[in-house]
């Protein structure tokens, strides 16, 4: 006998299944919002199977994480709380930056600062430091020591109205010299030749012929000093810290000695110790570092622009640091003290007639 089912019967029947599937709807995207108890969400993803669910959204990456190479270059470096010693640039770090093929939002799609293009002229404010120059046009002090040959020995002595040159980008400034080529100024800078001659605002052209005294940006080149390393004087109770001239005197008033020498002269460990403090001091010391040598005996190295080192065992004649300035100084110098048991000495009466 055959089964009839009537039109109310299939109007009913057509109308559970529209709610559950309504119902079913609701459920699924309750659960993919996370509006569902645990209990039941763990229901549905078993009754789904994995080949249904969403994948999960990767976390985005912290605010820090997000900075590029480019980015970090930009910022101004005043006193850098450490100095990586191999801090020189290396040919791969930098040459892929220079390809970029296509501007974004209007920007210069090579690497620059502030988006400037060239180099520009500012003339010096009253008021005006290497350091606020610096900041101004998010360089750091170095690059616009490297392009101002008058200010590379001494940062602090900016005569009001002299005309500095800015860069586009961190980096040295550097002037061609008879017999000069570019794979040479490559080389002596730390970076490759693709830096300079693909870097538009040097306009170079195959095949890269020089003329003597022609100005070319040399970007993220860095530029070392020929200073000679102190002798480590193993007859003497300490080795001088610096190669250069006593500027201030032990005294009264002044409790240590300074030592002359161009800013980011490298700066050596007096004798072997550790390191126990290496840190901005408030107290007019500037970035300091401290070497505890056992038995009472500590050096301080004050003023210094950064430190290579911040804890940890040291010998001596190694590389702690470089010469920086407080901004309000004569002249870059380290400020040099020893302790004994607290109380500040000559460090003459430690050192060697001379320190080389």
């Amino acid at each position: 006998m055959d089964l009839y089912i009537g039109p109310r019967r299939q109007r009913r029947g057509r109308g559970i299944l529209l709610v559950f599937a309504v119902l079913m709807l609701i459920g699924l995207i309750a659960w993919q919002q996370g509006w569902l108890p645990e209990a039941v969400t763990a229901r549905l993803e078993q009754q789904a199977g994995p080949e249904t669910l969403l994948p999960a959204a990767a976390p985005l990456p912290p605010e820090s994480a997000l900075t590029t190479p480019d980015t970090v270059r930009s910022q101004p470096v005043m006193n850098l709380p450490s100095i990586a010693p191999t801090a020189t640039p290396q040919t791969q770090a930098y040459t892929a930056d220079l390809y970029q093929e296509a501007a974004v939002d209007d920007e210069i799609p090579w690497p620059n600062v502030g988006g400037r293009a060239k180099i520009v002229t500012y003339t010096v404010q009253e008021g005006d430091t290497l350091w606020s120059i610096a900041a101004q046009f998010e360089l750091d002090v170095d690059t616009l020591r490297w392009s101002n040959p008058d200010l590379e020995r001494n940062p602090d002595v900016v005569p009001l109205g002299a005309e500095l040159l800015i860069l586009p980008v961190q980096g040295v400034y550097h002037r061609v010299a008879a017999g000069d080529t570019v794979e040479d100024i490559a080389a002596r800078y730390g970076v490759s030749k693709e830096d300079i001659t693909h870097y538009p605002p040097n306009a170079l052209y195959a095949p890269y012929e020089l003329e003597s005294g022609q100005g070319v940006i040399v970007p993220y080149g860095r530029k070392e000093l020929d200073i000679p390393k102190p002798s480590l004087s193993p007859d003497s109770p300490l080795a001088w810290p610096l190669v250069g001239p006593i500027t201030q005197g032990f005294h009264a008033d002044h409790l240590a000695i300074d030592l002359g020498g161009p800013y980011g002269t490298t700066v050596y460990a007096a004798d072997d110790g550790e390191v126990i403090y290496a840190r901005w001091a408030e107290t007019g010391y500037g970035y300091t570092l401290i070497i505890d040598h056992g038995e009472g005996l500590e050096t301080w190295y004050s003023h210094l622009k950064g430190t290579f080192l911040q804890s940890g065992f040291v010998a001596r004649g190694d590389p702690i640091g470089e010469v920086g300035s407080t901004g309000r100084s004569t002249g870059p110098h380290v400020h040099f003290e020893v302790r004994v048991k607290g109380e500040r000495v000559n460090p003459l009466d430690y050192l060697s007639d001379s320190p080389q």
